[in-house]
Order: structure tokens, then sequence, then C-alpha cells
């Protein structure tokens, strides 16, 4: 049938809060999961985290919540009362997996530790996504995105050569520890399925930032094999390449040395390669270069827009491309003929623009569905709840707008 998704069978308790957990819950929804996002009272964190539309805050108006909480259920629950206990455990009891990131020891303080989660329900999965794991030195120890893209990831190669290290924009780092949360349920599902028997993992947001495929993995290897850890590379690392400002922007490109000559004919000064400084690979090799060349490119860069560079460049087979922004991804051609965005209408956000799907699977009676929209805080409780047997008791209430939310897990 063509409207089944992989997952379609699978019901996820959602325990997490702020941007890594949420991430991978996200994507466990978005190929079919049933995911029940159990709140705090106050709510997650993420609900009190900028941006906000139009800049008014609200619970239910930060872009980051809502971007990381479509096709989910939202429940409130307060873990610290014994009956709210007793309903998060009848639901893991129907459950196929539970995805959570308090501080290492929260689960087993609450009675809700794997032992207790496989009592009531003995091919439950749980994914335990913390900062540091569940044991070792760090342990306890916070996390941000920033320290941990300086601990775990490439920070110390990221910057300006002439400056302290800096994180990239964003928050990449807890992003890829989402995906790896989404991969390692997905994979522990099928093992489950396969033995009856449950499994728990223990996600360590620091390993998956240092064992990740960008710069820090290559860097690693190099140094075992050289001792040399790599420093940070200047803007120019390369004649003809880099970052550089164009007409209506900045692009990027990837010349050095041995694709130089197709540069200079792009940029109209042919003539440049009877010159003995540009005629040879060695010679322009020399570190000299870069300034010198920049006095020919840089006035044609600013001339052109990213488009009319985008285009030289795949006519003349030079590397390069475009630093879009927001604006440019949204107005994209290859996004907008695939329609990559979708427009989610929310009751208090009305419709926006939300990137797709991560990737998009071969259906070829219709296209993937749309996406639910994040839940207002506790929007599902009642219905939920109402499934429990025996029914439960009277449901804890939702604070009023403007409660103060916990801290980030």
């Amino acid at each position: 049938m063509a409207d089944v998704m992989p997952l379609d069978d699978v019901t996820v308790i959602d325990l997490t809060q702020g941007e890594a957990g949420p991430f991978a819950t996200r994507l466990l929804g978005d190929y079919g999961a049933n995911v029940i996002k159990i709140e705090p009272p106050e709510g997650d964190t993420a609900r009190t985290q900028p941006p906000f539309l139009e800049d008014t805050p609200g619970p239910d108006r930060s872009a980051v919540f809502l971007f990381l909480n479509t096709n989910k259920r939202g429940v409130v629950l307060d873990l610290e009362r014994a009956e709210d206990r007793e309903r998060l455990l009848s639901l893991v009891a129907t459950a196929d997996a539970v995805v959570e990131s308090f501080p290492p020891g929260t689960m087993e303080r609450l009675g809700l530790g794997y032992e207790a989660l496989r009592a009531v329900n003995p091919r439950i999965v749980l994914t335990s996504m913390t900062n540091f794991g569940q044991d070792g030195p760090y342990r306890d120890y916070e996390l941000t995105d920033l320290t941990l893209y300086a601990l775990g990831g490439p920070m110390i190669a990221s910057g300006d050569i002439d400056h302290e290290p800096l994180k990239n924009a964003g928050h990449m780092t807890l992003f890829h520890g989402g995906i790896v949360g989404a991969l390692a349920t997905s994979l522990s599902l099928r093992a489950a399925e396969a033995t009856g028997e449950g499994q728990h993992i223990d996600l360590s947001l620091m390993e998956t930032a240092t064992h990740s495929i960008d710069l820090r993995l290559a860097r690693l290897m190099m140094y075992e094999y050289t001792g040399f850890y790599g420093t940070r590379p200047p803007l120019a690392s390369a004649v003809a390449s880099g970052t550089f400002p164009c007409g209506d922007g900045f692009f990027m490109l990837s010349g050095g040395p041995v694709r130089l000559e197709a540069v200079i004919r792009m940029i109209g000064q042919p003539e440049l390669l009877e010159q003995p400084e540009w005629a040879t690979v060695e010679s322009r090799a020399q570190p000299e270069r870069i300034d010198q060349f920049n006095q020919y490119l840089i006035p044609w860069m600013v001339s052109h827009t990213k488009a009319e560079i985008t285009e030289a460049c795949i006519e003349a087979g030079v590397l390069g491309g475009p630093i879009n922004t927001v604006a440019d991804m949204l107005s994209d051609q290859n996004f907008r003929h695939r329609g990559f965005f979708q427009e989610i209408d929310h009751p208090e956000t009305g419709p926006l623009h939300y990137p797709g799907y991560s990737a998009t699977l071969y259906r070829p009676d219709e296209p993937m569905p749309p996406r639910r929209r994040a839940p207002l805080l506790g929007e599902h409780t009642a219905e939920v709840l109402a499934a429990l047997d025996p029914a439960p008791s009277a449901a804890p209430t939702v604070p009023p707008a403007g409660a103060t939310a916990r801290r980030p897990l």
C-alpha cells in the first residue's frame, strides 16, 4: 500500500527535551512511528528557546520547538507524582521504544530505569541520550553545543588561523547526535523484533561528535599516524580558493594551483597564462600568488551576482558554489522543483514553511505524507490517557502561559 511507512507499527515514548533527543524522535515520527511526547507540566525547555515568531515569546511560538516536534502527539505528565509514573509504565507496556535525555540516574531515581521498563515490557528498547554517557568521570557534567563542539568536534581546526578557534553556526553536533539516536533506536527495534528481547542504548553526545565523519575523524587519524593535529586554515588556503565577496553576498571557490587555469579563463584573464608566475603549477603554488591573484579575482567577483558566478563556474568547469542565505534556500529552484519545503499550519503561528523530509522514500502512487504540526502543550493528554486500562484519574493540569520551564537536560 502506498500509504504505508516503514515505522507505521512502532510506538515511541518520547521523554526528551531540548534538541538532540527531540530531533531523534522527530526522525522516527517522519517515517511513520507513533511518537507520544511526554512533557512536564511547564513544558519542554525548547518551548522557551528563540527565535520566536515576530519576536513574541510563547510556548507555541518557538521555531526550535515547532521544527523538532512535528509528527508527535503531546501529553503532560508530572513524573514526580506516583500516579503519573504509573501512567507512563502503562504507556510503556504497549510501546516499542522509549527515548529519554534525563541526566544519568534520573530514570532510576524515579523508578523508571531499564529494569523497571523491562518488567512491564521485555521487548522495550530504551535509548538514553546523555551528554557523556551513563558512566565515567564526566557523567554528571552539563554540556552545551559550544562545549560539545570544542570537546568532541573539530573546533581546533575551525575558524581563521590568525584568531581563536570558532564553532560553526547553529547546533550541528546536537543534531548529529539526534541522527545517531534515531539510527541506534531503529537498529535496536529490529533486534528486539528478531529476538524478543529489548535493548538499553547508552548514547553519549560527546562520543557521537568525536566519531562523526567531518574534520574530526580525519584529524584523529592524522594525529595517530603523524602526531600532527592540524590547524585552522587562512580564509584563502590556496590561490583562488576560499570565501570571496561578490555582488550580492559571498561565494566559495576551490581553485588551487592545479585548477587555476580554469579560474583564470572564467574571469577573462587568459593572457595571465603567458606570464611565468602563472604558467606552471609549480609557480602558481608559491604562497605569494594568493594575494597577487586576488587583485584580479576579487574585482571580477564583486561585479557579478551569485547566480552569475554559478553559471560561469558551470561553463568553465570551476569548483565553486554560492554561500546561501535562508531566503536563497527558500527560493532555490531545485528545492522548489522537488517540493522540499512543506507548509504546515498551526493555531498559534499560522502557516509556516518547514524543511522537508531528510530522505524521500520511493512511493509510486503518492508523495510522502504531509507532516503534522507540533502539539500544543498537553494537547493530546486526555486522548492518550483515555486509552489506558484501567482509566486513569485526572491528568495533571497545564500551568498558565509564562510559567518557568526546567533547565535543559
